[in-house]
């Protein structure tokens, strides 16, 4: 592996941690740069461009809750756009490390570390930076000329799709391991995403949430085609997963539309979010998919919205009651030819 033409940024409050890895980066990168503390990060932005940082989440003795950590995220995000940051813990938690994600890290690594898969880690969060390679945003949220967008309404079709058993598939694999496979997961999941002209609007836990505007998502079914081309997806890699973790994901997914508020919220860190019943509706009918012992259910209003192309066999399943309100939602789940 040759020397990448960047320069990495290392905040860890343990000289020894610093030391090992600028020692075992050196060799892979022009310049290393390292700090015992985020007190001085300004004046380290000032003097070079930071292509990747590598963020210990606690600088206090004692402090275990990872807020030193994404403080200094937040503040990269802001002033940096550009630096790609990993988060570095030695409390693994998985809560900790979707939250990173979440927040614009690229990645995460528990200490201590294994080299070769730091290195790898580093050098794909280093070609992730702009110029050096296509950033493609899978996770396609609002452009960014639209952050500071007004609230409007608009009609989007909803997907909340999850891992099936995920608390003991977790209790077997482990906190680290765990997040692998959700890492895997969710990447492998992108590509039928994209091909039906769906957004990833958000990763809560084990769940990720798709939506569409409307007249995509019904146009030509994209919103139901997407979720078994999940299944066909998954089915065709069931080798990887069986291989890494002696295991394939099942998941289970709940279809609906309507209309929701969108617009910009937060000052810090802006960002444009959804709200409307129709998003507690959607969860409340993925949550039913256990009870029917089904892996989709939809509404049928929804089912009503789709082309009538005889690709797909509908079955009812029963209703659900809304939260505080006397309406009902009848439910479907459906197959493909």
């Amino acid at each position: 592996m040759g020397v990448e033409n960047g320069i990495v940024l290392i905040v860890d409050d343990d000289e020894d941690v610093l030391l090992a890895a600028k020692f075992l980066l050196k060799r892979h990168f022009a310049k290393v740069v390292t700090t015992s503390t985020p007190d001085n990060i300004e004046e380290i932005l000032d003097k070079y461009t930071i292509d990747v940082a590598l963020l210990d989440m606690n600088y206090t003795a004692g402090a275990t809750t990872g807020k030193e950590g994404f403080d200094l995220l937040k503040y990269l995000t802001v002033n940096t756009p550009k630096t790609r940051v990993v988060m570095m813990t030695a409390y693994g938690d998985i809560d900790l490390a979707i939250k990173a994600i979440k927040e614009g890290a690229v990645d995460f690594i528990v200490k201590p570390w294994d080299n070769t898969k730091m290195v790898t880690i580093v050098t794909s969060a280093f070609k992730k930076s702009p110029g050096n390679q296509p950033n493609i945003q899978l996770t396609t949220a609002p452009a960014a000329e639209d952050e500071n967008q007004e609230m409007s309404e608009v009609e989007r079709v909803f997907m909340f799709l999850d891992i099936t058993s995920s608390t003991s598939i977790a209790e077997n694999l482990g906190h680290v391991k765990y997040f692998e496979l959700l890492n895997d997961f969710f990447n492998d999941l992108a590509i039928p995403i994209e091909a039906h002209q769906g957004e990833i609007y958000q990763y809560v836990g084990d769940e990720v949430v798709v939506s569409w505007a409307l007249e995509e998502g019904i146009n030509k079914a994209n919103c139901l085609h997407c979720f078994f081309d999940i299944l066909e997806t998954i089915d065709d890699l069931s080798f990887k997963y069986l291989e890494k973790y002696e295991m394939v994901p099942a998941f289970k997914a709940g279809m609906h539309f309507g209309k929701v508020s969108t617009g910009t919220i937060g000052t810090i860190k802006k960002e444009i979010i959804y709200t409307g019943d129709v998003l507690n509706t959607t969860s409340r009918i993925e949550g039913q998919c256990n009870q029917h012992n089904v892996n989709l259910l939809l509404s049928k209003d929804l089912m009503n919205k789709l082309p009538n192309d005889n690709q797909f066999k509908f079955v009812e399943i029963g209703e659900i009651s809304l939260r505080g309100k006397a309406s009902y939602v009848t439910l479907f789940t459906g197959q493909r030819h």
